[in-house]
C-alpha cells in the first residue's frame, strides 16, 4: 500500500566527509528540516541513499522553507511502496501520474539500488508503456512531464512534485561569525553566504544618525526567518554617534571614512572575541567605494583583532542584487539609506596606507569607543521588535 511522503536529499557535498562527519551533518541537517517545517524531529528518518523521508503530508508552505534549509539539494513530495514487481510499481505510477500526463509528451526516470530481477532502462519501458495514452507521446529530450521513480532495494518512491534546495552545508556545522549588517544589498548577501557554508551568524549594527537600525535589524531578521532554521542569532546594537561625533572633532575629512570602518571593525571584534566568536564577516566588494580600495581594506584587517571574512570580495554590484533577489531581502534592502558621508564634500583618501588609517583612528579617545561596546545592547533576533532599542533612527 502506497502512503504519502517528502524525500529530502543530501547535498552532493555531504557525502565527500568522512562517515563521522556525516552522522554530524545528518543529525544537524535533520534539526534544522524539523524547526523548518515545524514537526519532531523524530517523525524524519533516515532512508537507503542517506536520504531523510517524512512519511505524511506537507502543505505548500512547510515545503518552501524545506527548501531553504541549507544543506538540501532537492525536495520530493510523492508516494512510497514496498518494492514488489514492475506490474505493480507501473499501477502504483499510473495512479499517480495518469491523468496528469494523459495529455502533452512523458518521459520516465528510474534510478534503482539493490537487487531486482530487471534493469533501470528495462522499468523505464514497462512503466512507460503503461502511461501511453492517445492523447500524449514520449519525449525523452524535452518532456512535458518527467517521471522520477526512484527504488531502493524494497522500497518505491514516486515522484510528485520537486524542488530544487540550496545545497551547502548544514548551519551549524562550522564555527559561527559575527556579521556587521547595515540594511543594504551587500552585508546581508555576505551573511547568507557564510550560512551556506554552515556557519551560524550572529548579527552588530554601528547606530548613527545617518543609520536606520531598525531596518537593518529587520533585514537580519527577514534573512534568519527565510535561512536561518534551527538558529536564533545574537544581535549587538552600538551606539556609534558618539565616535562619530569624534571623527568630526578630530579626523581630516578625507580620512573619516576608512577611520569609521576601521574602528568598526575594531569594536565588532572586541564583541566577537567576548563571546567566543573566532572571525567577523562584511559586505566588502573589492573598489565599490573609497573604503573598500585594497589599500584601506588591509588597513581595516590591521585594525580588527580577529579575522575579517569577506565572501562578496569578487562579486559586482549587479551580481550582489541579484542574489539578494535570491536571498529575498533584495526589496527591504532596496529601502536603506545611503552610507554617511563623512567627508563634507572634500575628497576622500583612496589609497591611504595601514599606519596613517591606524594613526587617525587613534585620535579617537579610547574611552569613547570602549564605552560604546561596554553599552552596546545585546539580545536574540527573536526578542527584537521595532523601537525597542532607542540608537539612530529609533531614538
Amino acid at each position: 500500500m502506497s502512503k504519502p511522503s517528502v524525500s529530502f536529499t543530501l547535498s552532493g557535498e555531504i557525502y565527500l566527509k568522512s562517515k563521522r562527519t556525516q552522522r554530524r551533518f545528518f543529525t544537524l541537517l535533520r534539526r534544522n528540516l524539523a524547526a523548518a517545517i515545524s514537526i519532531d524531529v523524530s517523525a524524519l528518518n533516515r532512508a537507503q541513499g542517506n536520504r531523510i523521508v517524512f512519511h505524511g503530508d506537507l502543505d505548500d508552505s512547510q515545503l518552501e522553507a524545506a527548501a531553504r534549509v541549507f544543506g538540501v539539494s532537492m525536495v520530493e513530495v510523492g508516494v512510497e511502496l514496498p518494492t514488489v514487481d514492475l506490474d505493480e510499481i507501473s499501477a502504483h505510477v499510473v495512479e499517480v501520474w495518469g491523468e496528469q500526463a494523459a495529455s502533452g509528451t512523458y518521459a520516465v526516470r528510474v534510478r534503482r539500488r539493490g537487487e531486482q530481477a530487471w534493469t533501470s532502462q528495462e522499468a523505464e519501458r514497462v512503466v512507460g508503456a503503461a502511461l501511453d495514452r492517445p492523447g500524449n507521446r514520449v519525449d525523452l529530450e524535452d518532456p512535458d512531464h518527467l517521471i522520477n521513480v526512484r527504488v531502493d532495494d524494497d522500497t518505491t518512491f514516486i515522484t510528485k512534485r520537486r524542488l530544487e534546495g540550496p545545497g551547502g552545508l548544514p548551519l551549524g556545522s562550522q564555527e559561527p561569525v559575527l556579521c556587521l549588517i547595515s540594511g543594504g544589498f551587500d552585508s546581508v548577501v555576505a551573511a547568507w553566504m557564510l550560512m551556506s557554508r554552515g556557519c551560524p551568524v550572529h548579527f552588530v549594527h554601528f547606530g548613527l544618525d545617518c543609520a536606520q537600525a531598525d531596518h537593518a535589524i529587520a533585514v537580519a531578521e527577514t534573512l534568519v526567518d527565510l535561512w536561518g532554521h534551527g538558529s536564533d542569532p545574537l544581535v549587538f546594537l552600538v551606539d556609534f554617534q558618539p565616535v562619530k561625533d569624534a571623527l568630526r572633532a578630530e579626523v581630516e575629512p578625507r580620512m573619516r571614512q576608512v577611520a569609521l570602518k576601521a574602528l568598526m571593525a575594531t569594536a565588532a571584534s572586541e564583541l566577537a572575541l567576548s563571546e567566543g566568536i573566532p572571525a567577523i564577516v562584511t559586505g566588502d566588494s573589492l573598489g565599490q567605494v573609497s573604503s573598500q580600495t585594497l589599500t584601506h581594506l588591509t588597513a581595516i584587517d590591521a585594525a580588527a583583532t580577529v579575522p575579517v571574512l569577506r565572501p562578496l570580495l569578487g562579486m559586482d554590484k549587479q551580481s550582489i542584487i541579484d542574489l539578494a533577489r535570491v536571498v529575498g531581502t533584495e526589496a527591504l534592502s532596496a529601502r536603506a539609506k545611503e552610507v554617511c558621508d563623512l567627508s563634507e564634500g572634500q575628497p576622500v583618501a583612496v589609497g591611504a596606507r595601514p599606519k596613517k588609517v591606524a594613526e587617525a583612528a587613534q585620535r579617537i579617545d579610547h574611552p569613547v569607543l570602549a564605552k560604546a561596546v561596554a553599552e552596546a545592547y545585546r539580545f536574540r533576533i527573536s526578542e527584537w521588535a521595532p523601537g525597542a532599542f532607542p540608537i539612530g533612527d529609533a531614538a
